[in-house]
């Protein structure tokens, strides 16, 4: 067998097959589809709670519930329920009472302020309040935005 026959037969025989090149072709494809999914998803959820502050600030009053409690070691059904029941009774008494959403916007606003740093960063304690402000406006001005829409619906 000479050199060019060697060369041809592994040319025509080493080719990787195309059903090979199309299965992984498919699999990244699912696999972006998939991704951009689940970011979709999140952002709109996330779009959908600054949208309802109401909703926003009572899941997370109901996450200072579980965060001031698990370490007591209750059945994970207590803590759906009582979660589930503060978000609750606190949606229902915001629509219902003006006083309750001012203390609930308040609450929402130094939530705000105390995690915008952590999010977002500072190199000094003039840029840390300067972000806790912005982020306490940006959250009382929200509020307010929030509840002139849904009142009016």
């Amino acid at each position: 067998m000479s050199m060019l026959d060697e060369y041809e037969e592994s040319f025509y025989y080493d080719k990787p097959s195309s059903t090979g090149t199309n299965v992984s072709g498919e699999a990244v494809g699912m696999g972006l589809g998939l991704g951009a999914g689940i970011v979709t998803g999140l952002l709109s959820g996330i779009m959908f709670l600054l949208t309802r502050l109401d909703i926003l600030s009572s899941g997370i009053l109901g996450l200072l519930f579980y965060m001031v409690t698990y370490k007591n070691g209750w059945p994970a059904v207590v803590y759906i329920f009582a979660i589930v029941s503060i978000i609750a009774v606190s949606v229902i008494l915001q629509h219902r009472f003006i006083v309750v959403r001012i203390i609930y916007g308040i609450y929402l606003c130094v939530v705000a302020s105390l995690l915008g740093p952590a999010i977002i960063g500072y190199d000094s304690e003039v840029r840390m309040y300067t972000i806790m402000a912005i982020c306490c406006g940006m959250t009382a001005v929200m509020e307010f935005i929030s509840w002139c829409i849904v009142i009016r619906k």
